[in-house]
C-alpha cells in the first residue's frame, strides 16, 4: 500500500482485544485539556473527533494529529506498542511546558466579511510552549481564531485553525487579521508607494489600497479606521 493511500485509511479498532482505539483517543484526549482543546490543537473538526471518541473508525492521517495533540504515541494510541491497558506513556516533554492561550469561537473570514460580536468570551486551552517559542510567539499575546470562506484560498481554507500573534510590529507586510467597518477578516498586506494593499489569495476576490493613516493596531473604534489584530504566524489545517 503506498503512503498516498495509507494516509486516509481507516483505522479499524475492533481487533484490539482489550483496551479499544476509541477508549485510548478517550483517555488521551481527557488528559490533553479535553475534546475541544485537542480538536483546536490538531485541527480535526470537534464533531469529527467526538464520533471517533464514539468509536467511529479513525482515518490514520487523523490519528497523526490527534496523537500528536494528545503528546501521546501513534502506536500507542492504535494498540500497536504490545500494551493491552494501562495509561498513555509518559511525555517526551514536561507538563510545564504546556500553556494556555486565548481562543475565540469566531471565524475570521476569508471572504467579504464577517460580522464580529464585540462580546464574544475567549476560551482557554493548552498548546505546548516550546511551539510558541519556535513561532517567537508569547503566550500573553497570542490568540487561535477559526477561518471561514474562500478567498484565501489555497493558503488557507474553512475550517482551519489560525495562530495569530497580537504584538504591534511596524512591518505590516504577510497575513493579517484585521476588522474593517465591523467586519473579521484574515488578508494579505503589502505595502506600496501609495498605501497598503489588502490582498485576497483567491485571485476571484478583488484586491484594494488603503491609505497608511487608515491602519491601526488595538481595539476596533466603531470608526474608518482599520484595526490590525494581529499577523497570521501559524495556520492549524482542518483535515475535512
Amino acid at each position: 500500500m503506498t503512503d498516498e493511500q495509507n494516509r486516509n485509511f481507516p483505522v479499524h479498532d475492533q481487533n484490539w482485544e482489550a483496551t479499544s482505539v476509541s477508549e485510548r483517543l478517550r483517555e488521551a484526549v481527557s488528559a490533553a485539556g479535553g475534546n475541544k482543546a485537542v480538536a483546536v490543537r490538531s485541527g480535526v473538526p470537534l464533531s469529527t473527533l467526538n464520533t471517533y471518541i464514539a468509536g467511529r473508525d479513525m482515518k490514520a492521517s487523523a490519528a497523526v494529529r490527534l496523537a500528536s495533540a494528545c503528546d501521546v504515541s501513534v502506536a500507542w494510541l492504535l494498540g500497536q506498542d504490545g500494551e493491552d491497558s494501562g495509561s498513555p506513556p509518559a511525555s517526551d516533554r514536561d507538563s510545564t511546558d504546556l500553556v494556555r492561550v486565548n481562543y475565540f469561537d469566531v471565524a475570521a473570514s476569508a471572504g467579504f466579511g464577517r460580522s464580529n460580536s464585540d462580546t464574544t468570551k475567549p476560551e482557554k486551552v493548552a498548546i505546548s510552549r516550546g511551539f510558541l517559542s519556535e513561532l517567537g510567539l508569547s503566550p500573553r499575546h497570542t490568540i487561535i481564531l477559526q477561518v471561514s470562506g474562500d478567498s484565501m484560498e489555497p493558503t488557507m481554507r474553512t475550517g482551519d485553525r489560525i495562530v495569530v500573534s497580537t504584538v504591534p510590529t511596524s512591518s505590516l507586510d504577510g497575513l493579517a487579521v484585521l476588522v474593517i467597518h465591523g467586519q473579521l477578516l484574515v488578508k494579505r498586506l503589502a505595502t506600496t508607494g501609495t498605501g497598503i494593499r489588502i490582498i485576497s489569495d483567491n485571485d476571484r476576490y478583488p484586491s484594494e489600497t488603503a491609505d497608511f493613516s487608515r491602519f491601526q493596531w488595538g481595539e476596533p473604534d466603531g470608526g474608518d479606521a482599520i484595526t490590525i489584530i494581529g499577523r497570521v504566524a501559524y495556520r492549524l489545517q482542518a483535515l475535512s
